[in-house]
């Protein structure tokens, strides 16, 4: 990699990371904004990456406003009242019914397809995010940022074992770089981070114990690595190497909240059985 490309990465990175542990220690409304301004774009590029060259104009602008009042209805729920819940959730259930209506008048060779692939976005990239909102407001702002913690140690323990001492794929047919060693040295990561974290900042995560914390950040590392298939077989699927343009250096922005989106609910499961 060029040092270029590598200095373009790491400011496109920090610029990245900085908005989201903005966002999560400043909270409130800064949450409900971050989901969604992911959920927008996060759904803007699902669509155009799916949509075989023939772009739903009018059908995406109906998949983003549902994306964004269910980031609405899931923080107001929270933090609102329950009248204002319900009034959201009947809009993003009417923009979800105008949607289908719409495929009437869609002139695609196949409307199924082209609606199965507006049903995807809200559940793969607008639910998660929704959920992200319910992680942050039930539990505590240290907790999301221990997740994202978790998720940013996975990628470069993977990165670093991975690159050192991987010889055995992972999964060659979807991602041919990623390796079970690599797999192993991202939890491993994972695992030394949690007994950092409860270790050192036990007045923020004394809800958890050290083996509550560990299997967290195991969870994490596992589903972490599924979400990042999960998005490379979409990518693959479609021929393309990017979702976008948008961050320089990584890609879009579903490149960079992949392992998220399929992190959030794992974890929120998680810890409503424990908590």
């Amino acid at each position: 990699m060029k040092k270029k490309n590598i200095i373009t990465r790491s400011i496109s990175g920090a610029i990245y990371v900085g908005l989201l542990v903005g966002a999560v220690l400043s909270g409130g409304v800064w949450i409900i904004l971050l989901t969604s301004l992911l959920a927008m774009v996060g759904v803007f590029e699902f669509t155009m990456m799916t949509s075989e060259g023939k772009y739903p104009r009018f059908a995406s602008l109906l998949d983003i406003s549902a994306a964004i009042i269910l980031q609405v209805a899931a923080g107001i729920y929270f933090t609102g009242t329950g009248k204002a819940f319900m009034t959201l959730m009947m809009v993003y259930v009417l923009l979800l019914a105008a949607r289908t209506v719409s495929q009437l008048y869609a002139v695609h060779r196949n409307p199924v397809s082209s609606l199965a692939r507006s049903m995807m976005a809200q559940m793969y990239v607008a639910m998660p995010l929704a959920l992200f909102s319910a992680l942050y407001f039930i539990y505590t702002p240290h907790i999301v940022l221990a997740i994202l913690v978790f998720i940013w140690v996975n990628d470069t323990g993977a990165f670093c074992v991975g690159s050192t001492l991987g010889r055995h794929k992972l999964f060659e047919r979807i991602s041919p770089k990623k390796t079970w060693e690599g797999f192993w040295g991202g939890m491993l990561f994972c695992v030394i981070a949690a007994f950092v974290m409860r270790g050192c900042f036990e007045q923020y995560f004394g809800m958890l114990n050290y083996g509550a914390m560990c299997r967290l950040g195991i969870l994490v590392s596992i589903s972490a690595t599924l979400g990042d298939l999960v998005e490379s077989q979409i990518k693959r699927t479609c021929g393309v190497k990017d979702s976008g343009k948008l961050i320089p250096g990584h890609g879009g922005i579903l490149d960079r909240i992949d392992s998220l989106l399929l992190v959030v609910p794992v974890s929120l499961i998680y810890l409503y059985f424990i908590l």
